[in-house]
């Protein structure tokens, strides 16, 4: 198959006036129309499915079509997401005359955008030119609804994030309906199978998870995220420390090495070295542990370099084997079809992030010990995997008390990467 294929898809006038009105004005009016009515909660009565088929849409099955099928229910899915999201900023409930205005000039705004899908399209699908037109004019409907400007452009700067989720979203649930771009268009998603599909819709809701809006504010984790700083305690050299001996208290032989916490880390997997495969990071309630990891983790599958797999530990429960307990996270989870270390299935390569070593502690009386349990474990396990090269590497958060009853299981400097307050990064 040839490595230019892809067609245009074009969204003219005439098209975007079918008489079942698979367009944008509709879209948005029939979400305005929740809106004023007040019935957010009922999606399925407020945005009928219009285009749940081909044939609903007035489209035949040539591929430019149904490819434009793929993205309009794609990008309606993530519309309608990202409204559910922040519903309780929507104050304003105009008229609904003065609504069909709006779609209006909103479906004037987007009529004449032509798209060429090619395997680029499947590639980068965040870089879909209509993006940044539909982004527009999203936010100009949200403020509509008496949304400041600065929320509305928070909002909608989310949607190319919300749209690839969906998009992966759309393709799993109806593959049937988008068969014929597998034959023109040679792609790594049009060519997956269900395993890489199911790591593809795992790592676009990695991503989604850091833009969702927290604390009934319009903004999410990756708007307000401010990178961290931490660092590693290194011994003084031997004549030092004996001049230290003499003057300080015995702790004090140590040097703390500071540097940019996610350059660390990327650094860490870039060179790959097999019997350097686990890094911890350590730090106080609210120091921003999870908020990194999270990043982290979104920032990683953004690259799409090395699989990554997230796991809060307050949503595991360990066991004897690794193997077996991440097998049940992935099950329960969803998203996987498969678990990622399982030898016959695993990847090349897998960074796995548990995220909450404190709350294993939290599990019971014995507490230290499940902790300690736990990572003895992860270091057995990853020994197992890296015999010959690098395929498994884990980074592990969690509070100071519980990290430091571990310390004694890694045995250089750098494994434990200790997070600096905010106060002390602002000096």
């Amino acid at each position: 198959m040839s490595n230019t294929s892809g067609f245009s898809v074009s969204k003219p006038v005439a098209l975007w006036n079918k008489p079942i009105n698979a367009d944008f004005k509709e879209l948005f009016k029939s979400l305005g129309k929740g809106v004023i009515n007040g019935v957010l909660g009922q999606w399925g009565e407020v945005a009928k499915d219009a285009v749940e088929a081909t044939s609903a849409l007035g489209l035949g099955s040539a591929p430019e079509e149904v490819a434009w099928l793929l993205i309009y229910c794609s990008l309606k899915e993530a519309i309608e997401s990202l409204i559910k999201g922040n519903q309780e900023l929507l104050f304003e409930k105009p008229n609904e005359s003065d609504l069909e205005l709006l779609c209006d000039r909103l479906n004037h705004s987007l009529e004449s955008i032509e798209l060429h899908i090619d395997q680029e399209f499947f590639r980068r699908p965040k870089d879909l030119p209509i993006l940044e037109a539909v982004k527009a004019a999203f936010a100009n409907w949200l403020k509509y609804f008496s949304v400041n400007e600065a929320q509305a452009l928070t909002i909608s700067h989310r949607l190319p994030t919300y749209f690839v989720f969906a998009l992966h979203e759309e393709w799993a649930k109806h593959p049937e309906k988008y068969a014929c771009l597998k034959e023109e268009l040679d792609t790594p998603f049009t060519q997956a199978n269900e395993r890489e599909q199911s790591w593809q819709r795992y790592l676009a809701w990695l991503q989604k998870q850091v833009e969702e809006p927290m604390l009934l504010e319009a903004f999410g984790l990756k708007q307000v995220y401010v990178p961290l700083h931490a660092y590693y305690k290194q011994k003084v050299g031997s004549e030092k420390a004996e001049e230290f001996e003499r003057r300080v208290r015995e702790h004090e032989k140590y040097q703390r090495i500071v540097l940019d916490l996610e350059t660390e880390l990327e650094a860490w997997l870039e060179k790959g070295d097999r019997n350097d495969a686990i890094r911890v990071i350590s730090g106080g309630p609210g120091s921003g542990k999870s908020s990194f990891t999270k990043i982290f983790a979104a920032n990683q599958a953004e690259k799409g370099k090395i699989p990554v797999l997230f796991i809060p530990l307050h949503h595991f429960e360990p066991s004897d084997d690794l193997i077996d307990a991440v097998s049940k996270f992935v099950r329960d989870d969803g998203f996987l079809k498969h678990n990622p270390l399982d030898k016959e299935k695993a990847d090349s390569r897998l960074l796995i992030i548990f995220d909450g070593l404190d709350e294993l502690a939290m599990q019971g009386k014995i507490a230290t010990e499940i902790a300690q349990q736990f990572v003895r474990e992860v270091q057995r396990k990853v020994e197992r995997f890296n015999v010959r090269e690098t395929c498994l590497q884990v980074l592990i958060s969690g509070r100071e008390l519980v990290v430091q009853a571990n310390s004694s299981d890694f045995r250089q400097p750098q494994q434990i990467l200790h997070i600096l307050p905010y106060f002390v990064r602002r000096r």
